[in-house]
């Protein structure tokens, strides 16, 4: 009994020594080791200038984070076929050599983040990272990402991209990424996303572009967006987005859109349209123009406040010739122009509208200070083909009428107001000059039967009383040589 317990103490000892002796003596130096949970080999917070290279084979996890490294050669890690884990971030990595992780068919998690002075990867350095679930490059200082980046890496769920200096995102950048759940890109400088920026994305749960500069999001954006959950849009440039926009996100739930610059007129009644059958969370969307409207939840507005549009002066239209009441609120007792379309949309015309705002400076009708005279109708009518002629009149010293976008946010519209000139009388009321002359028109007599003898007879009158304090000496004249 005895023999035979010695006997398996000394076959105990035998497969100890056969195991870790080997993977003590080849631990590098400043470096920790141990099997369990894994076979792990931590590095951290030693000082290390340069990656380690007496690896172990079978090593699992690799921690090397918290040094001074620099560099990662295509020769780094050539024998750990094994590592599942490789944590490289906070160091001082400016460059990775094409094929460094060339074979590492089993890396799981990869982080390379807080590495500030790594500006571009090269596309082909995560290839054949087919198990790859897990990738972190934030805080990396990265410009771009190159066409190709993460082509491959079809297992890859959480994509860490944020705090970067990117200005934008290529169009299927994340194309091969259809198991993806988490993608966090917010703190860049992204200014727009594109048609097919997020094509590929069938999977994506969170998407993160909060605190970019986003002023222009393509209404398609989202195209592929159907299980996103929850979008974060906060802290951008944006002015409009549109409900056909977020209408492809079907799944959403959390939505923050605060912190940008809503206009809110003609342009967001899409998307407050989209709300109204919205039902997950989502924040204020304060407004910011137009002025009377600032500081208000986009969400919680009335139908007729966006029925007014924003024009490049930031001024409130709702027609041609609206008038604003003394509490700075639109009057809508004049339904505008076209309001039986309703498939038309009420934005601002892309057409060189200034022959408009110079003829509204003259003596002509103020389009928002007009009033009405009831007592000379005929006077009204001699107004209104004075403003016409005159508004030709500009519209012939611009040389053209060429359209132009001259919306201060970059939309498009579909439909152009039609100009002052092309106007039907019966669709203007009566309107006076916003200046009084300072002499009074001597009125028709009885003996004139139609306007176009008056107006003869009073150029004839003018032109006697013009002549009459010459006669007199030429009648000496002609008396004296005769």
């Amino acid at each position: 009994m005895k023999r035979a317990i010695a006997e398996g103490s000394k076959l105990l000892i035998l497969v100890l020594c056969l195991n870790f002796p080997s993977e003590a003596e080849s631990c590098p130096l400043a470096c920790v080791c141990y099997s369990e949970p894994k076979i792990t080999i931590s590095c951290q917070l030693q000082g290390l200038g340069a990656i380690p290279t007496e690896i172990p084979i079978q090593t699992q996890r690799i921690f090397l984070h918290n040094n001074k490294i620099t560099l990662i050669r295509s020769t780094s890690f050539t024998s750990c076929r094994n590592m599942s884990i490789l944590w490289i971030h906070s160091n001082n990595i400016s460059l990775i050599e094409p094929g460094a992780f060339y074979g590492l068919d089993k890396l799981e998690e990869l982080d390379l983040s807080d590495n500030v002075n790594l500006r571009s990867i090269n596309p082909s350095t995560f290839q054949g990272l087919v198990h790859l679930h897990t990738l972190h490059l934030d805080r990396c200082g990265l410009l771009e990402l190159s066409t190709g980046l993460f082509r491959g890496l079809f297992s890859l769920q959480y994509l860490y991209l944020q705090d970067n200096n990117l200005q934008h995102l290529l169009d299927d950048t994340f194309v091969d990424l259809a198991n993806l759940t988490y993608l966090f890109v917010h703190g860049n400088k992204i200014k727009s996303l594109s048609e097919n920026v997020f094509r590929g994305l069938v999977n994506l749960d969170r998407l993160l572009l909060h605190q970019n500069r986003v002023s222009v999001v393509h209404h398609r954006a989202f195209h592929d967006l159907g299980k996103v959950m929850t979008l974060y849009l906060f802290n951008n440039n944006l002015t409009v987005l549109t409900g056909d926009t977020m209408s492809f996100l079907v799944s959403l739930q959390y939505l923050r859109l605060n912190g940008n610059q809503w206009v809110c007129d003609c342009q967001a009644r899409s998307l407050w349209d989209w709300f109204k059958q919205f039902k997950g969370s989502s924040s204020e969307l304060e407004c910011h123009l137009p002025p009377h409207l600032a500081g208000r939840d986009l969400k919680r507005l009335q139908s007729t406040d966006l029925e007014a549009c924003m024009d490049s002066f930031n001024q409130i239209r709702t027609s041609v010739f609206s008038t604003k009441t003394r509490s700075g609120k639109l009057s809508t007792a004049d339904p505008p122009l076209n309001h039986h379309d309703s498939s038309r949309k009420c934005c601002p015309p892309e057409m060189d509208k200034s022959f408009i705002y110079e003829a509204k400076g003259k003596a002509g009708p103020s389009s928002h200070s007009s009033r009405a005279s009831p007592n000379n109708p005929l006077k009204d009518k001699e107004n209104m083909s004075k403003t016409k002629f005159q508004v030709e009149t500009d519209l012939s010293k611009n040389g053209s009428n060429k359209q132009i976008n001259d919306s201060p946010f970059g939309t498009f519209p579909s439909v152009v107001d039609p100009p002052l000139t092309n106007l039907k009388p019966e669709f203007l009321g009566p309107i006076v000059p916003s200046t009084v002359p300072t002499k009074k028109r001597q009125g028709c007599t009885k003996k004139n039967k139609s306007r176009s003898q008056c107006r003869v007879a009073q150029t004839v009158q003018s032109s006697t009383s013009q002549l009459s304090p010459l006669i007199p000496p030429l009648v000496w004249s002609l008396f004296w040589f005769c």
